[in-house]
């Protein structure tokens, strides 16, 4: 967790960011009115946000708090879950196939794991839960310990966790990003643009495992988006859909076919699931699927775009009159509310922007950043949002310290004006970070000139980019740094913290220089690329095994320095990947005490009805209902010992169905989790940034997930598997 050194009582002290408020200011004074550290200090929780995805509140649940921990809503459901297992125990009495004194054992897993369902849709993490119903049914001597933790020691696991790497590496170099933009262009209109975002983006995901692609994949649409007008709640929604149809194209698309494969493996009668054995079925499919987002997107998702913000008259912007565009005055609300920073940045001989517009690279359309002048050759130029760029132009800018840092990555050859300062602090320029600072009364810097304060700071390894004084007043070029003041600086982790000119220290999130597009880093990209296309042939063609090959390709992007290690651990989602591993012990304590052996014959009672079409709809509801209420990897690894005894019980009748029929429809129903954002990785990463709620996840995916459950049921029914 990034700490915040503030001063107190002339000592340093070390202030989390758990522990920052933003506090409300009084009637007739406003936050600006508080002194720089008490801005700095107050309001940093919200610029962090800016630079740093949300994740989802961790609820802890002590001992002492537990039986506040227990809602209205957990509290029904454990009584609903224990009158269904008297009920069971005194009048269905279920075939579980285990010996008389064990029958208590798959009550216990089957309310157990209910009740984890439930605490999972109220929102306590995944991996906690699964991970302690695993402990659990070792401490009852359901499993052993073996079972319980197999999935820590499952290729496919660390095939997916190795992904996320190799997903950080292509990120980093950038590979992806032309090409991104090459391909979705200047589309006319909404269906067109949601167009050249699915078709792409499913493709891609047949190669890319979905949740990393989506990962690196969602700022780069957000972008787009802002730049060419369009919402991002109508495009990000699509965008993980398609990734998720995309995945069920190959083996690899998803952790939830890698862990099918694994435990298709494992079963008494093993089945063997290749590279491309769901393509025949996915495929059509997908189209399906694309086909119905094209259609129900523009009515059925949120339309709320940029253009609805700005008639808001807090975040109004200038007007245009003609050609001519009234820059933005910076002492509106806007800029005092969000503590901007002034700017200047210089357009570089290798910056791909050269000959485009700031209105077609969007810069009209930044939420948190405005561009107050283009200069050229001395000159401010009149059109400033509609001048081609040309190399050595100025542009300035007024955004905060994460917005800063958010450009320099999205605009390659864009670099602040100092950009010769930052090339003399050396190399290692990967290993610096931006930080906030408020100059303190007791510093000796303020005694000096501008120029020898800015020759100090060098000389200890931190370049100013930008000031901002007290009471809203910006200048890029003050006289003098006096105290009060608060700095945007570049400098090494440690350097800054070391100094004492500082009173606070806030380091600005995600704010690692880009790296600078030369021919090392180009043949980076080239390596990641090329490796990763290697990788593919070598385990499509079963020469290699992914989850080796993968990791070998990790080591190396370490050894041609895409990455360093410590970015490399911290790129793997630990709570994704635990909660994979977490759900083999699941699946072991239902197919041991028979729970699954119950299940199946409860899905094949009411499926033989209507013959082997209304079996495989049981089959996909099962999944389905499971999938879009605890993740899709759980859902996976539970329902496959499902099908296989309902393949097993099948044998004794007329209706005959291959157990890979079976597991194929377990596979594709377990990757349509279209309905709750609860059940994939690619739905939670679009939440936030497409600012959805529950109802839009029902209200579209829900329909979605309807016309998927009736193609693919037809579909094996019609073409069942060999």
């Amino acid at each position: 967790m990034p700490q915040i050194s503030a001063g107190c009582d002339g000592k340093r002290v070390s202030i989390s960011f758990n522990q920052c408020f933003r506090p409300k200011p009084k009637t007739g004074c406003s936050m600006e009115c508080a002194s720089p550290t008490i801005q700095l200090a107050g309001g940093w929780s919200r610029f962090a946000s800016d630079a740093a995805p949300a994740l989802p509140e961790q609820r802890l649940l002590p001992t002492a708090n537990l039986l506040k921990a227990m809602t209205s809503f957990r509290g029904i459901a454990l009584l609903f879950i224990l009158l269904a297992n008297v009920i069971c125990a005194n009048f269905c009495h279920p075939d579980f196939g285990i010996q008389q004194h064990d029958e208590w054992k798959p009550y216990l897993v089957a309310s157990c794991t209910l009740f984890g369902i439930v605490l999972i849709a109220d929102g306590l993490p995944a991996d906690a839960v699964l991970l302690g119903l695993s402990v659990l049914f070792v401490l009852s001597g359901v499993i052993t310990e073996r079972q319980a933790f197999a999935g820590f020691a499952s290729p496919g696991v660390a095939a997916y966790a190795a992904l996320f790497i190799l997903s950080e590496a292509f990120a980093e170099v950038k590979i992806l990003d032309s090409v991104v933009f090459r391909i979705l262009g200047h589309p006319a209109g909404l269906r067109m643009a949601q167009c050249r975002i699915t078709i792409p983006v499913a493709i891609a995901s047949a190669i890319f495992n979905n949740g990393p692609l989506v990962a690196m994949l969602v700022p780069v649409v957000q972008a787009w988006a802002q730049r060419h007008g369009h919402a991002s709640g109508q495009l990000l929604m699509p965008l993980a859909f398609a990734s998720t149809l995309g995945g069920t194209l190959t083996m690899i698309g998803s952790a939830a076919n890698l862990l099918a494969q694994d435990c298709a493996r494992e079963l008494p009668t093993p089945v063997e699931l290749s590279f491309f054995s769901l393509t025949p079925y996915s495929l059509p499919l997908s189209m399906v699927g694309i086909g119905y987002m094209l259609a129900a997107a523009r009515w059925l998702l949120p339309r709320l775009c940029q253009d609805s913000l700005d008639k808001d008259p807090k975040y109004q912007r200038s007007p245009i009159r003609g050609d001519q565009e009234l820059l933005l005055d910076i002492e509106e609300p806007f800029a005092a509310e969000l503590r901007h920073f002034q700017i200047l940045f210089v357009v570089r001989r290798r910056c791909p922007s050269i000959g485009s517009t700031l209105q077609e690279l969007g810069f009209s359309r930044l939420p948190d950043a405005r561009a107050l002048g283009l200069h050229r050759a001395g000159e401010v130029l009149q059109n400033t949002f509609h001048t081609p760029l040309a190399h050595g132009d100025v542009l300035k800018m007024t955004a905060s310290a994460a917005s800063i840092a958010r450009l320099r990555r999205s605009y390659d050859g864009l670099e602040p004006a100092v950009f010769r300062d930052l090339e003399g602090l050396g190399g290692r320029r990967r290993h610096r970070r931006l930080f906030e600072v408020v100059v303190a009364d007791s510093s000796l810097v303020q005694l000096q000139s501008l120029a020898e304060q800015k020759a100090k700071l060098f000389q200890k390894g931190c370049v100013i980019l930008a000031i901002r004084h007290d009471k809203g007043s910006l200048d890029v070029s003050p006289n003098r740094i006096v105290a009060g003041q608060i700095l945007l600086l570049e400098a090494f982790p440690g350097m800054a913290d070391r100094m004492a000119d500082f009173s606070v220290i806030a380091p600005v999130e995600a704010s690692k220089p880009p790296r600078q597009g030369k021919q090392q880093d180009r043949m980076r990209g080239m390596l990641c690329l090329m490796g990763f296309f290697t990788v593919i042939v070598l385990n499509g063609f079963s020469i290699l095994p992914l989850a080796t090959a993968v990791l070998f390709l990790d080591f190396l992007c370490c050894f041609a320095k895409v990455l360093g290690w410590r970015e490399a651990v911290q790129s793997v989602n630990g709570g994704v990947v635990m909660t994979i591993a977490a759900s083999f012990g699941i699946s072991a304590a239902l197919t041991q005490t028979g729970v699954a052996h119950a299940l199946a014959n409860a899905l094949l009672g009411l499926g033989l009805g209507f013959g082997p079409f209304g079996v495989l709809c049981m089959v996909y509801i099962g999944a389905a209902f499971l999938t879009n209420i605890i993740s899709n990897t759980a859902t996976c690894v539970m329902m496959i010992p499902v099908a296989a005894h309902i393949s097993e019980e099948l044998q004794e009748t007329m209706c005959q169905l291959s157990v890979k029929t079976l597991l194929v429809t377990v596979v594709l129903a377990s990757n349509a989790a279209f309905a709750t954002p609860l059940g994939s990785p690619c739905n939670i990463l679009v939440v936030d940034a497409g600012d959805y709620d529950f109802r839009d996840f029902l209200r579209f995916g829900g329909l979605l997930q309807i016309v998927m459950m009736l193609s693919t049921c037809s579909l094996l029914y019609a073409c069942p598997c060999a």
